[in-house]
């Protein structure tokens, strides 16, 4: 039998396998594209994780450094929700004021503030939610066991990505040592301006005071020159008194130029007062302590006991003519200075004593009492007592 079309077998196979010839090549590019693109998307994803990666090492290492930073600071710096309750507390904090980040954590912050720190930082909050910066402030705020430290406090606020405060971060810088040195600047100033004063004074009296006294002491020599007996015994005596008072106008004087130094205990200021009288009594006083006399008494009061101090132990050279004398300072509930001599006692016939109410002058400005007495054996016998309450204002003599 013939082949009708004319196509002979062998070339339709040959055909046929060259289609699927064809079909196989292209199949393999197709397969080829999808690698490639495959093996594209996956290089783009590596380079994305090796970016991200990147990214992401880099935060951690800059948290690192910040948290490294919060734990090395001195600084208490903590952390606040919006309700100001403690989130986080770093090392800082737990130096300056004694609490662990256990015991703090999820507590109200106004805890470590008396009521003034409080206020301010009430105020600080109130600035940060108006969405204004809140300043610096100094306040004090109380440690673990009670006592309270002067701080420097920043408060700022903490924002989530869209903007919403979500809590605190408050910083506290002791300033404990930079308020000591202002204060030590202040008092060098302070110190100096007084220094300039104390000159002044001294030129005052130098320049007027002693000048008038001693023309008065010659006035008075001129007079008494011209009467006779008793009266001019009277002059010489109040003569002798004016040259008294010009030593002593010039020992003050000389103090006055000397700089301040740092205060002594009272005792040795008594015990310098009674020693400074001994070369113009002739004789040493006695002088005896009862109580904790430089513990209890102020500074203030102190000051005014060695006026009176003074004041009477220049009453026993002008007047006593004793050969002893006595000083005793108590502190207990009351303070009592009592100068007991064996001279002449009080001159009757003497009414002025400008000195001695001085003395009660002191006493009564301080609350307390003074009296002078002559005790039976013979001399005098001078008490000022102040109570040790409520003295601690009093003005300085």
């Amino acid at each position: 039998m013939g082949n009708p079309g004319g196509v002979r077998p062998r070339d339709d196979a040959h055909s046929a396998h060259a289609q699927d010839t064809a079909q196989q090549q292209a199949d393999l590019e197709q397969r080829g594209r999808l690698i490639n693109e495959l093996r594209q998307e996956l290089e783009d994803t590596n380079r994305g994780l090796i970016a991200l990666h990147t990214e992401l090492e880099n935060a951690r290492l800059a948290e690192a450094r910040l948290a490294a930073i919060v734990a090395s600071n001195d600084d208490a710096m903590l952390s606040l929700d919006a309700d100001g309750r403690v989130q986080t507390w770093n090392p800082g904090a737990e130096r300056l004021f004694g609490h662990t980040e256990q015991h703090m954590a999820g507590q109200p912050v106004d805890t470590l503030m008396p009521d003034a720190a409080r206020a301010a930082f009430r105020t600080a909050v109130e600035q940060i939610r108006a969405d204004r910066r809140a300043e610096s402030y100094e306040c004090r705020w109380r440690r673990a066991d009670g006592t309270e430290v002067d701080v420097a406090v920043t408060v700022s606020a903490m924002r989530d990505a869209s903007g919403t405060l979500i809590g605190y971060c408050a910083t506290a810088r002791d300033i404990t040592h930079r308020l000591v040195a202002q204060a030590e600047l202040a008092a060098a100033r302070a110190d100096r301006e007084v220094m300039a004063e104390r000159d002044r004074i001294a030129r005052d009296l130098h320049d007027m005071v002693i000048q008038r006294v001693f023309g008065a002491g010659l006035a008075l020599q001129s007079t008494a020159a011209r009467l006779p007996g008793p009266g001019a015994d009277r002059i010489h005596g109040v003569i002798g008194e004016l040259d008294a008072t010009i030593r002593e106008l010039r020992t003050t004087i000389f103090d006055l130029h000397q700089p301040t130094q740092k205060a002594a205990s009272l005792r040795a200021q008594v015990l310098e007062e009674t020693s400074a009288a001994h070369d113009r009594l002739g004789f040493a006083p006695a002088v005896e302590f009862t109580g904790p006399v430089d513990a209890a008494i102020p500074d203030a009061t102190a000051a005014h006991l060695l006026a009176v101090l003074r004041e009477a132990l220049s009453n026993a050279v002008r007047h006593a003519h004793a050969s002893a004398v006595t000083v005793h300072v108590q502190a207990g509930s009351d303070l009592l200075l009592e100068v007991t001599d064996d001279g002449r006692g009080l001159d009757p016939a003497v009414t002025r004593r400008s000195g001695l109410t001085n003395l009660r002058r002191r006493a009564e400005k301080l609350g307390g009492t003074f009296d002078i007495t002559g005790p039976p054996a013979g001399g005098t016998r001078l008490r000022w007592r102040i109570p040790l309450t409520n003295t601690d204002t009093a003005p300085t003599p």
